[in-house]
């Protein structure tokens, strides 16, 4: 593949740019072969970990079609054992299909995908695509839960017995039999986010969600629940149940009061996020 020529019509870069070398005083010829480099030559060691930090629709959308050798990297099913399609792609047409671009990357993994998440393309749909194409699946994040069904989710968690962390973020579907179907169909899950806005209305109490966790979760090492409107006495509960907690976060549960009893068992708690502590670094 040739490589594009330096501008010489502009002015010259200044010595904050990241080609460090066109601030020396060096002559063109220089530049040109200490700067521009034959991308398409990079190793595919070097090519996978580019593409993996350039994620799923930079790759399906562009990198691949540079050139054989990138072409060839991208169809490489190593490249899509961890599959994250989020945030908002400005510029992208609408005409393009998102799902059918998550179900592509899917295919390339051929069985091997361990880490998805979708964004707000999560669906009933895609996540039988995806229950159907692999059973090594440890990780599954589902960020928001608008297109996802309690029955949905029923009918394909159990497809995943290696499942050790599961995300479910805004869970406007999902009834409160997703904590015994999760628990049951997962014996291995370690790390369990279950998400929400949080208020600090009196009235919104409310510790089914904590029972559910205590009963159905107990061998849970990671637990967040941001927004949830349990109370102490709820708790206390999953504190009971679930022995083995190393990491609980309670950021906006605005109903827990943390009284000296609960500080107790908390104590044996290596990471606790309080109610009010920052949520500067939860992106949602």
């Amino acid at each position: 593949m040739e490589n594009p020529k330096p501008n010489h019509g502009k002015q010259p870069m200044s010595s904050s740019s990241s080609f460090s070398c066109c601030s020396r005083g060096v002559d063109d010829g220089a530049i040109e072969s200490e700067c521009w480099r034959n991308w398409a030559e990079l190793g595919e060691d070097a090519l996978s970990l580019i593409f993996g930090k350039a994620g799923v629709v930079d790759v399906l959308m562009g990198a691949q079609f540079v050139c054989r050798s990138w072409r060839s990297v991208s169809l490489n099913p190593s490249l899509w054992r961890l599959i994250h399609i989020g945030g908002v792609y400005r510029g992208i047409s609408w005409k393009v299909d998102m799902e059918r671009m998550a179900m592509e990357a899917i295919n390339r993994a051929q069985g091997h995908v361990q880490c998805f998440s979708a964004g707000a393309l999560s669906s009933d749909t895609l996540l039988s695509y995806l229950a159907d194409r692999t059973s090594v699946l440890r990780c599954l994040r589902i960020i928001p839960t608008y297109k996802v069904s309690c029955k949905g989710l029923a009918e394909v968690v159990g497809r995943f017995p290696l499942l050790e962390e599961l995300e479910i973020t805004f869970p406007s579907l999902l009834t409160r039999d997703v904590f015994k179907l999760v628990g049951e169909a997962c014996p291995h899950l370690k790390c369990f986010r279950y998400n929400q806005q949080g208020s600090r209305s009196k009235y919104g109490q409310d510790d089914e969600d904590a029972f559910g966790i205590a009963n159905y979760m107990p061998e849970l090492r990671q637990l967040q629940i941001v927004g949830n409107r349990l109370t102490d006495k709820g708790l206390l509960a999953i504190l009971d149940k679930c022995l083995h907690l190393e990491s609980l976060d309670l950021r906006r549960c605005f109903h827990v009061n943390l009284n000296a009893s609960v500080r107790a068992k908390c104590a044996r708690i290596e990471n606790l996020r309080c109610p009010n502590d920052a949520t500067n670094d939860w992106i949602y």
